[in-house]
């Protein structure tokens, strides 16, 4: 398995992200999150980081880039599920709330495929 995985379910683009999310391969990552928000057109996008162990600002860049691609399309974005150390990175940044975490709820999670 990648780094990514992609599945769609009645207008809901759930992302799946695991392993680490850096500067090797945020770039690919960003490029297939955006061509699956612009071709799948989802009212919500997902983004299950519960499998993702590290994350540099070159990831964070790739979440800042699907959430502005989101709400271009007119979809709500939200991130799910980050364990403590990519919380802490959210914090840092000051991205908690705009990635929907700030509720205290860590969401559900992408169903694994």
């Amino acid at each position: 398995m990648g780094p990514l995985s992609v599945s769609v379910d009645r207008g809901t683009l759930c992302l799946a992200l695991n392993g680490d999310i850096d500067f090797v391969n945020s770039g690919p990552i960003t490029q297939a999150i955006r061509e699956a928000v612009l071709q799948g057109r989802p009212t919500l996008v997902r983004v299950d980081v519960a499998e993702v162990s590290f994350l540099d600002s070159s990831g964070l860049g790739a979440l800042v880039a699907a959430l502005r691609v989101a709400t271009d399309c007119g979809a709500v974005f939200r991130v799910e599920r980050p364990n403590a150390n990519v919380y802490g990175q959210f914090e840092i940044a000051g991205l908690v709330e705009m990635f929907g975490l700030a509720d205290g709820d860590g969401g559900r999670g992408c169903a694994r495929r």
